[in-house]
């Protein structure tokens, strides 16, 4: 799937598991699912069982009613990423994955413009290296003000005349 081919019954079959599991996380009722959906109580009954094979559409549906982040869990499956998925799947990391995914095809377009074709793929990882250290010492610079908040004693107020 990665390389743009249609999945394989395996891989649909591997990503109607992982959208159960996610499901099961998000603890949304079956019922409510099939009336958010509209699929039918036994398509929804056999994926939240694990058993049926999902297309990328079908599993977005399902996620985005489940109030599960659709585009982070299926982006970290179609790269063998399940434990992923599911570890981030309530965390504040798989809704800055989704966000991420959104955003960034727009911002590459608007900061290269014409250059797009320049960027050497090799670049991707040192980008997503650069990325996350970026996040790192913004996550320190953080930890940091509120650890300098939580000492901060405001003075008394001065006396009224």
């Amino acid at each position: 799937m990665v390389n743009g081919l249609e999945a394989s019954a395996a891989q649909r079959l591997a990503l109607g598991a992982l959208v159960s599991q996610l499901i099961q996380r998000s603890g949304l009722p079956q019922r409510e699912l099939v009336s958010r959906t509209g699929l039918s109580k036994d398509q929804v009954s056999r994926t939240c069982l694990g058993t049926r094979p999902l297309k990328v559409e079908e599993a977005m549906t399902l996620l985005r009613a489940a109030d599960m982040p659709a585009r982070g869990a299926i982006t970290l499956a179609l790269f063998d990423r399940h434990e992923l998925a599911i570890d981030w799947s309530q965390s504040g990391m798989s809704r800055f994955l989704e966000l991420l995914i959104e955003a960034l095809p727009e911002a590459l377009t608007q900061e290269l413009g014409e250059e797009l074709d320049r960027v050497n793929p090799r670049w991707g990882q040192h980008a997503a290296r650069f990325v996350a250290q970026r996040i790192a010492h913004h996550i320190d610079e953080l930890i940091e003000r509120e650890a300098k908040l939580g000492e901060f004693e405001p003075r008394a107020r001065a006396a009224a005349s």
